[in-house]
């Protein structure tokens, strides 16, 4: 079987894709259905994926005996390749109530996007600014680490230095690198404690360990005593549900919004095509579970937020929460995990 595997990366929430949680997107093919030749191969591959890199073996020889037994009776016959895709993403994630499990495609017929995204050229950080009353205002699109990513972090938390009170907007985050929220973190978090809270087990392990990314580094302002305010969504995913997450546990921030997604557990995306075919696809598979040492767990559960929002102005709302409170206002406590 010629087959073509295009790239194979890990993403590790919060300490993740992931993610970008998901960076490979559906495109438009020429083909109304998939054939069968690229479906035969897609249920193989997936199959093997499983197998290979799902955390939970028992769960991994389920559904390959479910995805065989579907394939046979036809259920992914005459199908398009986005109800296909999204077909057997709502399939893996019912039969393991795990949200990161996801099937995309793409077409090399597709046009070649390479426009910038403007977040990426700024850390993954959108908006920067001061609001009224002396409050900064951060809005985060992407999780992104590495020297020139966290050159841009630390660049705009010089720009929010001395701020009353600091809101981190999360609501439209869906994911990336957990680095970075552990790079942030060390500019918020006085005490290291809240490097404790989260123990990881992967693939093959046998033993929990510590999950969050540590970092003792100089640069940037500190927001130590800066009450802190994060918002989120049902759009708030993977290593940025943790960043919120850690928040929430440990006292350090008051949590606004709705609820997040739920997709806890990191993983590996693998994308690959058949030769000769014009379609590809991509599987993120979870490779790795998450959870508190005294066993809480996201997945599938999300971040609760402190506060719910409800208004058609959410930063609106925060603003005025914010300027509710007393001076010294909540989310500068920080408890130990």
């Amino acid at each position: 079987m010629n087959i073509r595997i295009i790239i194979s990366v890990l993403f590790f929430t919060a300490i993740l894709p992931a993610d970008g949680l998901l960076c490979a997107q559906s495109a438009p093919t020429d083909s109304l259905f998939v054939k069968p030749g690229d479906l035969s191969n897609l249920i193989f591959q997936l199959k093997t994926i499983i197998e290979k890199n799902y955390f939970d073996k028992e769960k991994a020889a389920s559904l390959n005996k479910i995805l065989t037994e579907k394939f046979a009776n036809g259920d992914f016959k005459n199908l398009s390749p986005e109800h296909t895709t999204e077909k057997i993403t709502q399939l893996l994630r019912k039969e393991t109530n795990d949200i990161h499990f996801k099937v995309t495609h793409f077409s090399t017929k597709a046009a070649n996007n390479q426009q910038q995204n403007q977040a990426a050229d700024n850390g993954g950080i959108a908006e920067i600014r001061k609001l009224k009353n002396n409050i900064g205002y951060l809005k985060w699109t992407e999780f992104r680490a590495g020297p020139d990513a966290f050159k841009k972090t630390v660049q705009a938390l010089e720009r929010l230095k001395g701020s009353r009170a600091l809101i981190i907007d999360i609501s439209n985050n869906a994911g990336g690198n957990g680095e970075a929220g552990g790079f942030m973190n060390d500019h918020l978090y006085q005490s290291k404690d809240y490097q404790q809270l989260l123990v990881k087990k992967c693939n093959g392990e046998t033993r929990w360990h510590q999950s969050e990314v540590p970092y003792n580094n100089t640069e940037g302002p500190r927001f130590y005593k800066t009450p802190v305010y994060i918002i989120t969504s049902k759009n708030t995913f993977s290593a940025a549900e943790y960043f919120a997450f850690i928040a929430q546990e440990t006292g350090r921030a008051v949590i606004l919004g709705d609820t997040t997604a739920g997709a806890g557990n990191p993983g590996q995306g693998v994308a690959f095509m058949r030769g000769g075919s014009d379609i590809g696809f991509f599987i993120f598979v979870p490779t790795c579970q998450i959870q508190t040492k005294a066993g809480k767990s996201i997945e599938a559960i999300g971040v609760i937020p402190d506060i719910l929002l409800t208004s058609g102005d959410w930063l609106e709302e925060t603003i005025n929460i914010i300027g509710s409170t007393s001076a010294k206002g909540p989310g500068t406590k920080q408890s130990t995990p």
